[in-house]
């Protein structure tokens, strides 16, 4: 409970300094606060070859931050995060799913964010545990806990609809982190490297106008790989539908150390969607012709391709191969107000195909009213090689803010 600890007292010191600025007319302590609490439940249900035993959790969490008012450019922000099973999950910790919980398979608190914010007229300089969402580094929010980022983030916008970015990032925490969700651990440490990092060194430049959007990231991994991620896209409204074609291109190449070993990835992508009504279709491809297959771009979040589902990714594969993807959402507003209905098919080969073919349907469900947000997806993952690894999951989160 070090870490709760930690977090508690950082808070109080915060909520004290608040407080001595309470007389300011402008300080308005609600805006300076904000929490969450959050249920979740996820199943996992095997159905052949080698997969473990069947798997579920129930969870109870949440999390509390508090920020200071802006004092010379200046502010300071911490939030605290908790996870509690609350005695409702199986005895048998090989039945309890891992994705809600620590690597004891337990709850946790930990200090989530942590961070100083210095702010000059169009440029932000951000230092501490903060949330971060870019291509290959991002919160993917979808379990209890997000993935939180110990980064060093400078963001300007003097030139007119273009954001810029510089950033480093040297250890992460969260449901995706490979060690222990309730740690900040150190990137070389997530990949599995004994050798130290630095971590990863990261820029952009982001262009949006209007119905277009152009950006380009460039990512370090120190020792590791360096990785080029372009992206565009551009809305049409054609009455009474509108259109919107997006186009990505990922390049992935080792450095001289090569501590990941040897990686060379080229991987495009395109998504169209169509929108008419309360209606959305959309279908997308990607394709990787490099020597290694697609990086690993959902080490660290969800990862940037197109085609992502809830289970499966593209460089989920560990080699060459492509993917596709046909979905429809559907708002629900004239039955219930604020509900969103659909379902997304995908089918996840490898160029060689014993290796690695999957399909995964999805059912997606979410929700959203006053201070209440509901996400539900349950998943048919169909392994089509001869190991026959299927297995079904179901997840359901509801938040309510304050």
């Amino acid at each position: 409970m070090k870490g709760a600890q930690g977090a508690i007292g950082l808070l109080s010191t915060i909520l004290v300094a608040n407080s001595l600025w309470a007389s300011s007319e402008n300080f308005d302590l609600k805006e300076h606060t904000e929490a969450q609490i959050r249920a979740g439940y996820i199943m996992q249900n095997n159905k052949g070859g080698l997969n473990e035993e069947d798997s579920k959790a129930f969870a109870l969490g949440g999390h509390l931050g508090i920020k200071s008012e802006r004092i010379k450019g200046f502010l300071l922000g911490a939030e605290f995060y908790t996870v509690r099973s609350l005695g409702l999950n199986n005895s048998d910790p090989q039945k309890i799913n891992p994705d809600f919980f620590d690597a004891d398979k337990s709850g946790f608190t930990v200090l989530s964010k942590a961070y100083i914010d210095y702010t000059y007229k169009n440029t932000k300089i951000k230092i501490g545990r903060q949330l971060i969402d870019t291509p290959h580094a991002d919160s993917d929010d979808i379990r209890m806990m997000p993935n939180y980022f110990n980064a060093y983030m400078l963001i300007n916008k003097d030139i007119p609809n273009v954001t810029l970015t510089l950033g480093k990032i040297d250890k992460m925490a969260g449901w995706e982190n490979g060690t222990n969700p309730s740690k900040f651990t150190k990137i070389s440490d997530i990949l599995g490297i004994e050798e130290d990092t630095e971590g990863i060194y990261l820029a952009s430049a982001i262009y949006e106008k209007e119905n277009f959007n152009f950006q380009i990231w460039y990512y370090d991994l120190d020792k590791i790989a360096n990785v080029f991620y372009l992206e565009s896209g551009y809305k049409i409204a054609l009455n009474p539908i509108d259109l919107s074609v997006s186009l990505q291109y990922d390049k992935a190449q080792d450095r001289k150390e090569a501590l990941l070993g040897k990686v060379d990835s080229s991987t495009w992508g395109a998504a169209l969607q169509i929108d008419y009504k309360n209606i959305s279709l959309m279908g997308a491809y990607n394709k990787d012709s490099g020597d290694t297959g697609p990086f690993q771009s959902d080490t660290f979040g969800g990862g940037a391709f197109f085609t992502s589902l809830e289970d499966q990714t593209i460089d989920g594969m560990g080699e060459k191969g492509e993917a596709w993807v046909l979905g429809a959402m559907s708002s629900m507003d004239n039955f219930v107000k604020g509900l969103s209905l659909g379902a997304i098919y995908g089918e996840f080969q490898a160029r060689e195909k014993t290796n690695y073919n999957t399909s995964e349907l999805d059912i997606i469900a979410e929700y959203s009213y006053k201070n209440i947000s509901l996400s539900g997806v349950y998943a048919k993952i169909d392994d089509k090689t001869v190991l026959n690894e299927d297995y079904d999951i179901f997840r359901i989160i509801v938040n309510y803010d304050f």
